[in-house]
């Protein structure tokens, strides 16, 4: 989108079927504009090394939508946080926690499990929290959003999701 005023992609309508889509600038997008956006494909548990090594910079806003839940270290995604986020900028993450070991083992999980020792339920907001200041960002918001997520035409996912806002201090 940087690059051309449109995209292509297709969308899943049933099975193989797939429906195509363009994606287009809205009227009043200029050049400059779009010199102050930045893409980046990676993995999101190495933004770390990614900035250590110069692959990407820093930003002022970051947002991370159903994303922590399904990574395989979320813990290194959060440590590389620092290194890729301006201070004073601000990161959204929005989640459901809804940790599956498909995705995530079982001992990367932040919460969402009983304490083995106590029984007592470890939560992944509190752990999220306490990673998050350890790491020098301040919570300055928080709400429950609902997501929509398309798998098809005829098929959808309703989901209640955590949303947060930290500032880098």
């Amino acid at each position: 989108m940087q690059e051309q005023n449109k995209i292509q992609f297709k969308i899943p309508v049933e099975g193989d079927i797939h429906e195509q889509v363009t994606a287009v600038h809205e009227d009043g997008v200029s050049g400059d504009i779009l010199k102050k956006v930045n893409f980046f494909t990676g993995d999101a548990c190495k933004l770390k090394e990614y900035a250590e090594n110069g692959a990407i910079g820093t930003f002022d806003g970051i947002v991370m939508s159903n994303l922590l839940c399904r990574l395989p270290d979320p813990v290194a995604c959060l440590d590389g946080m620092p290194h890729v986020l301006n201070k004073g900028g601000v990161l959204v993450m929005v989640t459901p926690f809804s940790w599956l070991e498909e995705y995530t083992s079982r001992n990367n999980w932040l919460g969402g499990i009983y304490d083995p020792v106590t029984g007592e339920a470890l939560r992944s907001q509190d752990r999220l929290q306490a990673l998050m200041e350890e790491r020098g960002f301040e919570l300055i918001h928080e709400e429950e959003i609902p997501l929509v997520i398309r798998e098809h035409q005829r098929k959808y996912q309703y989901i209640i999701s955590k949303a947060t806002g930290w500032r880098k201090i």
